[in-house]
């Protein structure tokens, strides 16, 4: 397995049409000037009561009103591992293509090329290819390979400086139990991964936080997937805690740590 790669896939830019500089659509300050006014707008006061979907940003037109628009530009990413395959087995050079062609097919512009990428969805991160189907045996096996991989994950991570100050006692006492070949070295790791899924801090992950996370591994781990299905008993489309900590071999006192350090 590999790292997963936390940092945005890609940047996305977009131009229009009268005098104003490339967006950059992070989080950021950005002015626009308007020369038919002679005034300096902000487009975040412009575009803070627009909507846009995932596939458009928004901009000032040329009568200095903001609307949404599809993205003109994306980065060819140099790294293959960054491509995409939807559902719909098509693969593209990133998310960013993607989403722009999703949003040129559902204005009806002349640049799309496949009108399904309306209703298509991204499946996972590189290209398209046959996973094959996850076997009882393969099932079985996972979760000791995603707890240990995962372990492994959590340190490089901590040597790469790319970790959150706030787990590093998780790392020393991991490294700590697995030079004491300790059964359960990798425990914490498994804590960590929950406590990064769990965005909304409410003890559980949903579809959306768990999106990621199964797109960056299925091309490498085809029983992802069924194992996560696996691990939501009562079939609710989120894995709670509880649910999360029985799938990987967590015990109650594991289980009382990680509800109380997640929610930090």
């Amino acid at each position: 397995m590999i790292a997963l790669n936390r940092k945005p896939l890609s940047k996305w830019t977009i131009t229009s049409n009268i005098d104003m500089s490339i967006v950059d659509l992070s989080p950021a300050e950005f002015e626009v000037k308007v020369n038919t006014q002679d005034e300096t707008l902000s487009i975040e006061d412009q575009c803070s009561k627009v909507k846009c979907n995932e596939n458009e940003a928004c901009i000032l037109n040329k009568d200095g009103e903001a609307e949404c628009a599809c993205i003109t530009e994306c980065e060819d990413p140099k790294d293959k591992r960054l491509m995409i395959c939807t559902k719909g087995n098509h693969t593209y050079t990133s998310d960013c293509e993607f989403y722009r062609m999703q949003c040129w097919c559902r204005k009806n512009d002349e640049q799309c090329t496949r009108k399904e990428a309306v209703t298509d969805a991204v499946d996972y991160f590189g290209q398209c290819q046959d996973l094959g189907v996850c076997t009882e045996f393969e099932l079985e096996v996972f979760p000791k390979r995603m707890k240990e991989w995962l372990g492994e994950i959590l340190d490089a991570l901590f040597v790469r400086k790319d970790l959150d100050p706030k787990y590093e006692t998780l790392v020393n006492e991991a490294r700590k139990m697995k030079l004491s070949n300790t059964e359960k070295w990798w425990r914490n790791a498994v804590l960590w991964e929950f406590c990064e899924l769990d965005r909304t801090h409410d003890n559980s992950v949903n579809n959306e936080e768990l999106a990621r996370f199964i797109r960056s591994l299925k091309v490498l781990e085809h029983c992802i997937q069924p194992f996560l299905d696996h691990c939501d008993t009562d079939n609710d489309n989120k894995i709670s805690s509880d649910e999360w900590g029985t799938c990987l071999g967590l015990d109650k006192n594991d289980m009382t740590f990680l509800t109380t350090f997640c929610s930090h």
